[in-house]
């Protein structure tokens, strides 16, 4: 983060803490801090998959084939994603690729923080905002206030182990379902009515986003009723089971809406 921003993000935060009419903006800045200014320059432009996705594609260079899919969707080859339930009221996911970083979605979006040295417990920093872990308790922290984090539930990484033809996964609640895209195509797969009813599309991406805020829409008219799939990065959490998911997803079907969570697929972890 540049030091104007970071400046002005302390004063706000300040501000906000010492405010009595305002008790949750305090998280919010802080967040919004991670994912804007302090996210800049730290996230690569092409998804995690990307080179998989070519690699494997044995279709001609005017084929279509499936596009890449955004970093912030990916958990970068880490096993696990961990859910914080924090105070004040903001919810985190987290996965750690390997020893020397950290990736965090919030509410507003995705960043990636550093290791840093620590007297006990696992620190992470990036821009004046540090991360630090002890076990199953946590802190997100800046000169002017904190979030006080704790474990909430943590899922295994979906690879192609379960999805072995899918470069992208999601799924919803009430009613069941659940969204695949090809690795290799630009086609996905809807299944809905719990099961009951399975789809293929054509797709085509309407809009690209990469970066901190993350966001990919896609668009089909090939089936019986227009398709928009909006996928955002931001910590998502299964409304039946709580589980973390580092994409948001709305699925726009016909007259239908519905919410869910979703990742990129991992080759392996």
């Amino acid at each position: 983060m540049s030091s104007a921003p970071l400046v002005a993000f302390r004063r706000a935060l300040h501000r906000a803490l010492t405010s009595p009419h305002a008790p949750g903006l305090a998280a919010t800045l802080l967040l919004a801090s991670l994912v804007a200014g302090c996210a800049g320059g730290t996230q690569p432009t092409s998804g995690a998959a990307g080179a998989d996705v070519a690699k494997d594609n044995p279709a001609s260079a005017s084929a279509p084939q499936s596009p890449l899919l955004p970093s912030a969707f990916f958990a970068d080859g880490s096993e696990r994603f961990s859910a914080w339930r924090c105070t004040p009221s903001q919810n985190l996911v987290t996965t750690t690729p390997d020893a020397k970083r950290l990736r965090l979605w919030t509410a507003l979006g995705s960043t990636e923080l550093q290791r840093a040295v620590a007297a006990d417990g696992d620190r992470y920093v990036l821009g004046g905002v540090a991360f630090e872990r002890h076990g199953r308790d946590a802190r997100v922290e800046s000169d002017h206030g904190q979030l006080v984090c704790a474990l909430a539930s943590e899922r295994a990484t979906t690879t192609r182990q379960a999805h072995p033809q899918s470069i992208f996964y999601a799924s919803g609640n009430e009613p069941g379902w659940n969204v695949s895209l090809d690795r290799q195509t630009t086609t996905l797969t809807l299944v809905s009515d719990y099961g009951q009813a399975t789809d293929t599309f054509h797709y085509r991406v309407a809009s690209v986003k990469n970066g901190s805020d993350a966001r990919m829409v896609l668009v089909s008219d090939s089936g019986r009723q227009p398709l928009e799939m909006d996928l955002r990065a931001g910590a998502c959490f299964d409304d039946m089971s709580g589980q973390p998911w580092p994409v948001k997803v709305t699925l726009r079907y016909g007259r239908h809406e519905w919410q869910g969570c979703g990742q990129g697929v991992e080759a392996k972890r």
